[in-house]
């Protein structure tokens, strides 16, 4: 874990996010291109684009059953205070699927 870095980008960069907050010591650096990082919030909102064809892959957060099982990976909602590895973190203003505020946050 002293040089292992791992990449994901997208919904591969929340799976770093989680990865990250799960087990903050098994990487020493991580970057994550534009991740999709605030699943409940974005999963959530129907005005969003892609999101309702979303929920049949991801499941609908605003079903509780969905929601649970989300609130246990998503990476937005499972920050605290731990050390975590060096990170990069980029975002896209014209992303078609991961709006610049999830990375921002």
């Amino acid at each position: 874990s002293d040089r292992l870095a791992v990449v994901g980008r997208s919904a591969g960069g929340l799976l770093i996010g989680a990865v990250c907050n799960m087990k903050p010591d098994l990487f020493k650096a991580a970057v994550a291109d534009v991740p999709f990082v605030d699943a409940l919030n974005t999963m959530s909102d129907p005005t969003i684009p892609l999101t309702v064809t979303e929920w049949e892959e991801w499941g609908n957060p605003n079903e509780e059953k969905y929601f649970d099982y989300m609130l246990k990976y998503s990476p937005y909602d499972n920050i605290k205070a731990q050390d975590y590895p060096s990170m990069l973190i980029t975002a896209g203003l014209n992303d078609p699927r991961v709006a610049y505020w999830e990375p921002a946050k």
